[in-house]
């Protein structure tokens, strides 16, 4: 059995996964020459990414395992990834409240709700419930 879709995004996210933690070291370093609300917005970029990415990874699995159509496993594959890169590019990039920001944490947990509502969604209608 493959898990070719969910790995493909595994993949793209695990190397940004690094590109955060190496950029959380890279304004570590340079702390004196970052503005004072860099260094606690990178680090919450990458705790973010952790608290979220992991679930929605599972999420997608379980979606894939299930049979979904190639096409809406894609879309929440790419939209993931896009916005992960919306919420990265807000909170690193700009002191405060921003669109990239809030669209992409809102946005990831609207997409975490459609996947888990898709996977009850599918548990009920295999077990005839629905």
């Amino acid at each position: 059995m493959s898990f070719a879709i969910t790995g493909l995004y595994a993949g793209i996210l695990g190397v940004f996964a690094v590109l955060l933690a190496n950029h959380v070291l890279y304004v570590r370093l340079r702390t004196a020459a970052q503005p004072r609300w860099r260094p606690d917005a990178v680090l919450r970029v990458q705790a973010n990414f952790v608290e979220n990415v992991p679930l929605a990874l599972i999420l997608l699995l379980l979606l894939e395992l299930n049979g979904t159509v190639v096409e809406v496993l894609h879309g929440f594959g790419i939209s993931l990834v896009v916005l992960r890169l919306l919420h990265a590019w807000g909170l690193s990039t700009n002191e405060g409240s921003n669109y990239p920001r809030l669209i992409g944490a809102q946005g990831t947990f609207l997409l975490l709700s459609i996947m888990g509502v898709a996977l009850i969604y599918g548990y009920l209608m295999n077990s005839g419930l629905v």
